[in-house]
């Protein structure tokens, strides 16, 4: 069994990822039907949501 959270979807439809990283990256996951890449910083909180995608990441409080 992989260690990595499998993809989800949340209440509001969006796709919502768990990551052991505050600092994670998104490309739209689509290739070349993506976004360009870009870094996200969580700082303190515990999410962040990808501003192109609008993808949620969610930081997994077990790491």
């Amino acid at each position: 069994m992989s260690m990595e959270s499998p993809d989800l979807k949340n209440k509001e439809k969006k796709e919502l990822q768990e990551v052991s990283s505050s600092k994670v990256t998104c490309d739209g996951g689509g290739g070349t039907l993506g976004h360009p890449k870009i870094y996200l910083d969580m700082g303190h909180e515990t999410e962040i949501t990808c501003p192109y995608c609008s993808k949620l990441f969610v930081l997994d409080k077990n790491n």
